[in-house]
């Protein structure tokens, strides 16, 4: 099977075309926008979020914020 957290080529554009949409645009200016442009943007920020995700070093009392001694 296919990993349902991974979207296709289409799927992604649909996704992207719904939010857009669901954000207030319309379909022309959609469609009159910089398309490549903005999935630079989007990669981008995709590399940055994964970033802060990546491990990193911390004290114990940050990881588990909880724990009283």
């Amino acid at each position: 099977g296919r990993d349902s957290a991974v979207l296709t080529l289409p799927e992604f554009i649909y996704s992207t075309y719904n939010s857009l949409l669901e954000s207030g645009w319309r379909m022309d200016e959609i469609d009159r926008m910089d398309m490549p442009g903005f999935l630079k943007i989007r990669a981008w920020n995709a590399k940055r979020e994964l970033g802060k995700k990546a491990p990193r070093q911390c004290y114990i009392d940050e990881v588990w914020t909880e724990l009283k001694p």
